[in-house]
């Protein structure tokens, strides 16, 4: 039921929220500290006056560890108009705790970077049953194997890297969670290799690379200050009838100073536009869909000095609807279908 959640609608994912501080090794966090996020902007110490443009770049050093607090809350809601009125909702909130250990960084910026999943925390509710869950403290058979793609990830390290701009070029090294969900869910011994294969490569899809790209995030390779402006385009998606068309478009806001260091204060946005045919048909019933409706909005705090993301804070809302009508033995049958999606993402470097 919840399988994917925090990345239904690819929107949650494509913006891509606790102060300036590196993670000390070895520091222990209360289950209150983990799991009680932060989604107000950083307060800084006032604004860069120097007016002097600056190029963005990660620049992370071999050794250095951090962790960071990624919140992803969902809502889903369903209404369906038929002969009655159904309605249901879907929500959920999940909290990862991911520690970075950098273990390589090339001459040109290209960085290894070991995570692992310290903790993780999912609080759910459908049509007003309520699910929880804690990786490594849940010992109920049965829950654990509800929720095996979390508990899989729970300290289980894997490897991503990425280039000095933020790119994420390679997610690896993730056999033993893939192998892990694939113990929880009984199927280790009996799955074909090409399909091992391919939960591994779902697994870094839909839920790794998602969760990497809220840490690394494209940046302009263009020197920018205030008022700045810069645009990325992203690869057209499908989305029932259609398919979307989307630009990252962002404005630096504010430079501002937070102890000696630069902070760029980003404004997050995505401009959408929709291709395809409305109506549909598909054996005896036409559907008529009328055209997404599509907001997102965010804001990024960069550090310019540092070169990395200290915070951010995204929202996206997606509503789709559509008509549906069928030649039944009882004669014409109308019926109506709206569905609103709508994802926040709070990153905290902690």
């Amino acid at each position: 039921m919840f399988k994917h959640l925090l990345v239904l609608i690819v929107l949650g994912l494509i913006l891509i929220g606790c102060g300036e501080k590196n993670n000390q090794p070895g520091k222990t966090l209360t289950d209150k500290e983990k799991y009680t996020f932060d989604s107000t902007d950083i307060k800084s110490d006032g604004i860069d006056n120097t007016g002097k443009p600056f190029l963005m770049e990660y620049k992370f050093k071999i050794g250095d560890k951090y962790t960071y607090r990624l919140t992803t809350i969902s809502d889903n809601t369903q209404k369906i108009i038929v002969d009655t009125t159904i309605t249901s909702n879907v929500s959920q909130k999940v909290i990862y705790l991911l520690d970075l250990n950098v273990k390589d960084v090339d001459n040109e910026g290209v960085t290894e970077v070991e995570v692992t999943i310290s903790a993780l925390k999912l609080d759910a509710s459908a049509n007003g049953q309520v699910f929880n869950f804690e990786a490594g403290k849940d010992k109920d058979t049965s829950k654990v194997k509800q929720f095996a793609e979390f508990q899989a990830m729970y300290n289980n390290p894997f490897s991503v890297r990425f280039n000095k701009k933020g790119e994420v070029l390679e997610v690896y090294k993730v056999d033993k969670i893939s192998n892990k969900f694939l113990e929880l869910r009984g199927a280790i011994d009996t799955i074909k290799t090409e399909d091992k294969n391919l939960v591994k490569q779902d697994l870094i899809n839909s839920v790794l690379n998602p969760l990497i790209t809220q840490i690394f995030r494209k940046i302009p390779d263009k020197e920018v200050y205030k008022d700045s402006t810069w645009e990325i385009s992203q690869k057209p998606l499908a989305l029932m009838v259609y398919q979307i068309n989307y630009v990252n478009k962002y404005t630096l806001e504010s430079v501002e100073k937070l102890k000696d260091d630069r902070i760029a204060v980003i404004d997050a946005g995505i401009n959408f536009t929709y291709s395809g045919q409305s109506k549909v048909s598909q054996e005896n019933v036409s559907y008529n869909f009328q055209k997404p409706i599509s907001t997102a909005e965010g804001k990024i705090f960069f550090n310019v000095d540092k070169g990395i993301q200290i915070k951010s804070r995204t929202k996206t809302r997606l509503e789709i609807t559509y008509t549906m009508e069928a030649n039944t033995p009882k004669g014409k049958q109308k019926g109506k279908r709206t569905d609103v999606v709508g994802n926040t993402n709070i990153l905290e470097l902690l």
